[in-house]
């Protein structure tokens, strides 16, 4: 299934990472196509795995879903205050709809730890496997941009990224619930996602802290449970250059996490479909490279404004007193207040 010259196998495009952003471009191509994951398809499982329903519906996933509910809880000043969804959010299990998605595409897929990139004429991945070469190369592998940043080492701020973990444990709810207590864990969140006769419990630190076990099993300890296997690792919340060194950048490689809320499954989603579909163009001719580029880089960066609010926002969010943000949830919770919120959000 490889052209082979010598020890390369060429590819027309080579996509490194296999999860949410890299399966959502390969989905939109034909053709000789490779994606490159450490990991087999939906075996390393980061995310807490909730997204909209209609958008786990739209890529075919729909068979993946655990639960869906209309309900984000939010715990504040030992109050609950609920906001009733106009779309609502589903939890869904991640090797399955990787592998659901993956498919769904016409990629070679390779098991492989990439070691370093070069550039000539074209891209040559140097991976622990063998080398692979593609005049298109995609990074979407996550915070740590294993690909732009063999090219470009300042690419990646380590000292902007956000950190969780999450376990499993048999507890059944119905709402989606988020926990701000700074006496519990100053600087994050915690929160429960319902999944049928389980719920997935995780804790979080927006400024990155990494020692959350202990977190982890307090707030377990809440409801009479122990930890399960854990999952989780960072995600970034600086928005960056989705092209560069001429390789096009999607998912949290680029920074599409959102700050605040940490939703990227939606973005990541969203921008790889669309990159992936304005590569295609690039293939079959239809457009040069050049205006490939500058439709994506216009595209990706287009809700910059709204990601650096969410940013001042998530600052303001960690200051605030229990008081004013439990009062500022019940404003903001009335229906059809929330209702505006939440198109706009769904909007970026």
């Amino acid at each position: 299934m490889y052209l082979y010259k010598g020890n390369l196998a060429e590819f027309d495009v080579i996509i490194i990472g296999a999860s949410f952003a890299g399966l959502s471009v390969a989905s939109k191509l034909k053709g000789n196509i490779l994606l490159i994951d450490k990991c087999n398809i939906g075996d390393c499982q980061i995310s807490a795995c909730g997204a909209p329903v209609d958008v786990v519906k739209e890529i075919g996933c729909e068979d993946s879903v655990l639960q869906v509910s209309n309900i984000f809880s939010f715990h504040v000043n030992k109050k609950r205050v609920d906001f009733h969804l106009e779309r609502p959010y589903c939890t869904f299990d991640f090797k399955k709809f990787c592998q659901i998605f993956a498919s769904k595409t016409n990629a070679i897929f390779i098991k492989a730890n990439v070691v370093k990139v070069e550039k000539n004429d074209k891209f040559i991945i140097h991976t622990n496997d063998r080398e692979f070469n593609s005049k298109i190369l995609v990074d979407a592998s996550g915070w740590e941009a294993s690909a732009v940043k063999s090219l470009k080492t300042d690419y990646v701020h380590s000292d902007m990224l956000s950190f969780g973990i999450e376990t499993e444990a048999p507890y059944m709810a119905t709402a989606f619930h988020f926990f701000y207590e700074p006496d519990f864990l100053k600087d994050g969140i915690s929160w429960i996602f319902p999944c049928a006769e389980f719920s997935r419990f995780g804790v979080a630190s927006y400024t990155g802290t990494r020692k959350l076990k202990e977190k982890l099993d307090s707030f377990l300890e809440r409801y009479s449970l122990r930890n399960g296997k854990i999952h989780g690792g960072s995600f970034c919340y600086c928005f960056k250059e989705p092209f560069v060194e001429d390789i096009f950048v999607v998912g949290c490689a680029q920074g599409q996490t959102l700050p605040l809320t940490g939703e990227g499954i939606r973005r990541s989603i969203f921008y790889g479909m669309r990159l992936g579909a304005i590569i295609q163009r690039i293939l079959d001719n239809e457009i040069s490279f050049e205006k490939g580029v500058n439709e994506y880089t216009r595209l990706a960066l287009n809700c910059s404004r709204e990601y650096n609010f969410l940013f001042k926002l998530q600052n303001r969010f960690l200051k605030m007193s229990e008081n004013k943000l439990e009062l500022l949830a019940r404003i903001l919770s009335n229906r059809l207040i929330f209702r505006i919120l939440e198109r706009k959000y769904r909007s970026i």
